[in-house]
């Protein structure tokens, strides 16, 4: 065997070893890339004292007369590792008007086409907390741009409530809100 051919076969084997040990760990992980449910059944009617023993901050309650089906609806918000994030949590009778009564306006006040002006929005209650300023693009928090942004990313819907999370991505709105719901059912 030529010096060369001895170089290929050893760096050649340390590539296969190193490549199944990623494999092997990667399998076994025990994490899964499968995206978290965004409509989650439950049967429990929860209230906003669930909410608030689940660790959210209900500092606002909002007028749901004209919000169709809504039995109450709170802005507050949830600590996470990089610190408070804001949620709007609408309340249901039932896990079926939340879905069929709450899901559409949940999707007009989330994400980066969000319907978030008065003059634009269906339901306007709290329509202030549902913007932010964006970032300019840096860690530095005095490089604020004066943009506006939608503050929800995205929404969850879990038994009788209407989560919508603070997020600058739908995936991290989503896992914010899977943070609340473990807290939730977590006794």
């Amino acid at each position: 065997m030529t010096p060369v051919e001895r170089i290929v076969r050893r760096y050649g084997l340390v590539a296969l070893i190193t490549i199944a040990a990623v494999t092997l760990v990667a399998c076994g992980s025990g994490e899964s890339d499968a995206p978290l449910e965004r409509v989650i059944d439950n049967a429990r009617v929860f209230t906003v004292d669930d909410l608030r023993a689940a660790g959210m901050k209900a500092s606002k309650q909002y007028d749901v007369s004209e919000l169709p089906g809504g039995v109450d609806a709170w802005y507050g918000f949830i600590r996470d590792d990089t610190g408070p994030k804001d949620v709007e949590v609408r309340f249901y009778a039932s896990h079926a008007d939340a879905v069929a009564l709450g899901a559409a306006l949940a999707d007009e006040a989330s994400g980066d086409d969000a319907l978030v002006d008065e003059e634009t929005a269906t339901w306007v209650v709290g329509v202030k907390d549902r913007v932010r300023l964006s970032s300019g693009g840096t860690a530095d928090l005095a490089a604020w741009s004066g943009q506006r942004r939608p503050n929800y990313a995205d929404f969850v819907i879990f038994g009788n409530l209407v989560l919508l999370c603070q997020g600058d991505e739908p995936e991290q709105s989503v896992v914010l809100c899977h943070e609340l719901i473990t807290a939730l059912v977590t006794p």
